[in-house]
């Protein structure tokens, strides 16, 4: 393991977090399985402290409880990316604990208004661009494989949205990610 998360290649811990969307049926089977997701998230924080790595977060119908271990540690040397950020406000707190917030093509969704009525909320200087590829394709290409060139879109909504120069929000976001990930 240590190979691999030393290698110059490796930037970052993840994708790691919670993600209570599909969980058992069985109300035992569901305790067990949510207690072994934080054990392991809380091991790959642990880790990314050890060899100073940001992390990776995915959050999926668990913001409270991720919050809640995120906020037990001090993250602010490492800091790292809530990726595909929900657009939980609850979250946007974690700004102060060294956290990004990574808007993708959900932006340019008609049912994203969560996101866009949140956007304005993002400090700027914890703002970046992302895909998920191949999921999440932004509008108008929804519905078919998403790629990184797509983040085009995202880039352009985002300048619509903040009221600000296309330019300003590339050159922001590429800023943040350049420091987030130190390259």
């Amino acid at each position: 393991m240590e190979k691999y998360i030393t290698h110059p290649k490796c930037v970052a811990v993840g994708e790691c977090g919670l993600d209570y969307f599909r969980l058992p049926d069985d109300i035992q089977e569901k305790e067990n399985n949510i207690l072994l997701q934080k054990e392991i998230f809380v091991s790959q924080i642990k880790l990314a402290l050890k060899y100073n790595k940001p992390l990776i977060i995915h959050i999926r119908d668990a913001s409270l409880p991720s919050k809640e271990i995120l906020e037990s540690f001090d993250l602010k040397s490492i800091g790292g990316v809530l990726h595909c950020f929900n657009a939980d406000s609850q979250l946007l707190s974690l700004a102060n604990n060294g956290f990004y917030f990574g808007i993708g093509g959900v932006v340019t969704f008609k049912n994203g208004k969560k996101l866009v009525n949140i956007i304005d909320k993002i400090p700027l200087d914890r703002l970046l661009i992302e895909t998920d590829a191949p999921y999440l394709t932004p509008e108008p290409h929804r519905g078919t494989r998403n790629e990184p060139a797509y983040t085009t879109l995202v880039a352009q909504k985002l300048s619509q949205l903040l009221n600000l120069p296309l330019k300003e929000i590339e050159d922001l976001t590429t800023n943040n990610a350049s420091k987030l990930f130190a390259i």
